[in-house]
């Protein structure tokens, strides 16, 4: 049976261009869902407009076909369309689901989900939606994706609004959608946000290399043009099918490496760079060997990615040589089912994973990100959350080896500690020394790619505060902070039950319970007020969900007056919502 014709359903120039841009990507595309998901959307917002002036079903649209760009099925696209009608009050998740299925209205509702945030602050607000999006990842990964295309759709039309807006936006696209974009391996999606995020937040640098870039084309063109003709010739003697094509590199990118190694443009070699595409991973490997026989190979930058893929699935063999003329050149060799991952990271092993109940390796991935939201979750201060999880999520890595020969993921700048961590907790605690290549090495020492690290145990060690000078990765930092921070309780405890031990006038023992919202050193503050007031803790029960804090604590109390003292001092606590008796009611209680 032929498909209706796009025309045939729908009677908008706009949303028939949106048609025959899905049909073109995927002919499987269910055209009636779309079609009634565009009039449910275009109804929904009849009476809202973008700062433009632009219908806001437009940008509806929009999210949808960038979600086409990313090759996805047609729920996702329309969740996309219909990605704000919750969140604007316009529809409800029991309209979207009597409509479109209770799938497609949980996709939306996690999309609404991540944008309502009230919090005090900027750095508690970018917290937070970390916190959501990984939520949202480890349940339907999809919702996460929605939200990067309606963010990138948000960059590209930033013009109208106010400069603090636009601000505002670029600094959060920097610091929390496009290193997510990259841990999950969405390449396109984050390097268009970090160059419209340097477009607002650095215009002026912005504007100079869109210039020399635009000047240097022509040439760029045909110096890559003189590698590929020679490299085209010897492929195709070896019956070798390889696509060739000059790689862009984004502004960002290029920015920040005239910042960080303080070089000019003209000084920055792999603007310079070719991509080959071939069918299979023996291919990939006879390329390379090819390449090197026709140029100088400079070694020490060769990376395969292909042995140890990075922790975002990319795949891809990098090598930079001496090309004609004698100027640097970059070559990246990989399959085509690795360039896709490496444009589309999860989007593209969604499509794999669909309808298979087997684990696969996007569920690996997902588990990494799991853990590193539980780790991330044992600090609540808004400011360490964010720093932690940009290391984890957008600093490059490096591949150390257990004396077994099994190899170990790092952040680049990882050093023993974190490598202990990374092989088991108690490891990370225990740990006294470390052999780098067999040569005893401090703890604080910086590990390279290639190197074999082997730790050295005592059960009487625990983790140092000294340590977190040093340490990159999140999980050793929250692992030394719990260790840190149970020891100092234990030790308030303990004073406590000696000061007892100690008092001989007549007290009796309270129970009280503090409830609040936790924050860095909140434990810390709370047991201070009780020393100050001389008095023992003499047990506890600390409970924390969801970052609230449910504590009980067992204290020697003189009389009635220094128990209220206690309260009231408990209650003056910057994040502390009540501090009653437990048999007595909290109501009243500030």
């Amino acid at each position: 049976m032929t498909k209706p014709s796009p025309k045939s359903l729908a009677d908008d120039p706009t949303f028939d261009a949106f048609l025959q841009h899905a049909l073109q990507s995927r002919s499987d595309h269910n055209v009636k869902l779309l079609t009634r998901a565009f009039y449910f959307a275009r109804k929904a917002h009849q009476n809202y407009f973008r700062k433009s002036g632009q219908p806001y079903i437009v940008h509806a649209l929009e999210v949808g076909r960038i979600l086409i760009d990313l090759n996805q099925d047609t729920s996702t696209l329309v969740a996309g369309i219909l990605h704000d009608t919750i969140a604007r009050g316009t529809a409800t998740h029991a309209q979207i689901a009597r409509h479109f299925g209770s799938h497609i209205a949980d996709l939306v509702a996690g999309v609404t989900r991540i944008k309502d945030l009230s919090f005090q602050s900027q750095e508690a607000d970018q917290a937070e939606n970390f916190r959501k999006m990984f939520l949202s990842l480890i349940n339907d990964l999809r919702v996460v994706l929605i939200k990067f295309c309606e963010r990138l759709h948000n960059m590209r039309t930033l013009d109208p609004l106010p400069p603090e807006t636009r601000e505002r936006m670029a600094r959060e696209s920097l610091d929390i959608y496009a290193p997510l974009a990259h841990r999950l391996g969405v390449a396109r999606i984050r390097w268009e946000l970090e160059d419209l995020a340097l477009k607002w937040l650095e215009p002026e640098a912005y504007r100079a290399i869109s210039k020399k870039i635009r000047l240097k084309r022509r040439e760029r063109e045909a110096y890559i043009e003189e590698m590929r003709v020679p490299l085209q010739k010897i492929l195709k003697e070896a019956n070798i099918r390889a696509e060739i094509t000059g790689r862009p590199k984004n502004f960002f990118s290029i920015h920040r490496k005239m910042q960080t190694r303080s070089k000019a443009f003209e000084d920055i070699y792999d603007l310079l760079a070719i991509r080959i595409l071939v069918d299979t991973v023996q291919e990939c490997y006879h390329v390379l060997g090819m390449i090197h026989s026709l140029y100088t190979p400079v070694m020490p930058r060769f990376k395969d990615f292909i042995a140890t893929p990075k922790s975002n699935m990319y795949q891809s063999l990098h090598t930079t040589v001496i090309g004609p003329r004698g100027l640097m050149i970059e070559v990246q060799i990989r399959t085509h089912e690795m360039h896709q991952t490496a444009e589309e990271g999860i989007a593209a092993h969604w499509l794999y994973k669909e309808g298979s109940p087997e684990r696969s390796e996007l569920d690996q991935h997902i588990d990494g990100l799991r853990n590193m939201l539980e780790w991330q979750g044992e600090t609540s201060d808004p400011r360490e959350i964010i720093e932690e999880l940009k290391v984890d999520l957008f600093s490059n890595e490096i591949y150390v080896f257990t004396p077994q020969g099994d190899l170990i993921q790092l952040p680049d700048e990882a050093t023993p500690v974190d490598f202990a961590f990374a092989v088991h907790t108690e490891v990370g605690n225990r740990c006294v020394g470390a052999r780098i290549d067999r040569q005893m090495m401090p703890l604080s020492t910086p590990l390279e790619t290639g190197q074999t690290v082997e730790i050295i145990t005592s059960p009487r060690q625990r983790p140092h505060r000294d340590w977190l000078d040093f340490v990159k990765s999140a999980k050793a930092r929250s692992c030394i902070r719990r260790v840190l921070r149970e020891e100092a309780f234990n030790q308030s405890v303990r004073l406590g039950r000696d000061m007892v031990d100690r008092d001989q006038t007549e007290t009796f023992t309270a129970t009280i319970k503090v409830t609040g919202k936790d924050r860095t050193n909140l434990l810390s503050d709370m047991t201070q007020v009780m020393s100050n007031l001389g008095v023992p803790i003499v047990g506890a029960s600390i409970e924390t969900r969801r970052e609230e804090i449910d504590d009980q604590f067992q204290v020697e109390i003189k009389d009635a007056d220094h128990l209220e003292e206690l309260l009231q001092n408990l209650r003056k606590i910057p994040n502390i919502t009540s501090a009653y008796r437990l048999e007595d009611s909290p109501e009243g209680s500030s």
